[in-house]
């Protein structure tokens, strides 16, 4: 006897019937056996592939022009999510002392439209009210967490159409700016909803 790629298998033993426990078999019948099998699929929530709001935008005398400009980014969440923002600053700052009748601080405000597959959510602030320590603080300021942040009550894939909006008009606040180059960095952050 000899095998090519295959086991060596002793002889077939006879058939044998094997009953479980308390259970005989019955003749002529059946016996049901209930198997419940389930599963889950855990949600998954953040930026989608490559989609992170990310960026910067330049606006040279935006105490004349003023200014706007959108950052488009996707989510990837498999069902209701919250998106938050935080600023450092609480405004576009600059550098050095400031005199009485100066200001080194300037407003501006954002906007963040979120795109679900079965609906949209919108939210405008200030942005002193998205700085950490703000005293009344915008409805969707950071940091993100399953009850905090603006509501997207609906799955979001891939969906284009979201995005995080910055303007502001020209400056006309009682104290001039002071000569500087302004800047402000927002954190925005992503989660599940509860």
């Amino acid at each position: 006897m000899f095998a090519i790629g295959a086991a060596m298998l002793p002889h077939a033993a006879d058939a044998q019937t094997v009953y479980a426990a308390g259970q005989p078999g019955v003749v002529g019948g059946n016996r049901q056996l209930p198997v419940q099998v389930t599963a889950s699929v855990g949600g998954r929530c953040g930026f989608a592939t490559g989609s992170a709001p990310s960026g910067s935008y330049n606006q040279p005398d935006f105490d004349v022009t003023g200014f706007s400009h959108d950052f488009s980014f996707q989510l990837d969440c498999t069902g209701p999510s919250r998106v938050a923002v935080v600023s450092a600053n609480g405004g576009l700052q600059t550098g050095g002392s400031v005199s009485p009748g100066y200001a080194a601080l300037a407003p501006y405000d954002v906007a963040l439209n979120l795109v679900g597959s079965s609906s949209t959510a919108t939210g405008t602030c200030t942005v002193a009210t998205l700085a950490a320590a703000a005293a009344a603080p915008c409805t969707f300021r950071g940091p993100v967490s399953t009850s905090q942040g603006l509501l997207l009550n609906s799955t979001s894939v891939n969906q284009p159409g979201t995005y995080l909006r910055v303007s502001a008009p020209a400056y006309n606040g009682s104290s001039a700016l002071i000569g500087g180059i302004y800047s402000d960095t927002l954190t925005v952050t992503v989660s599940a909803a509860s």
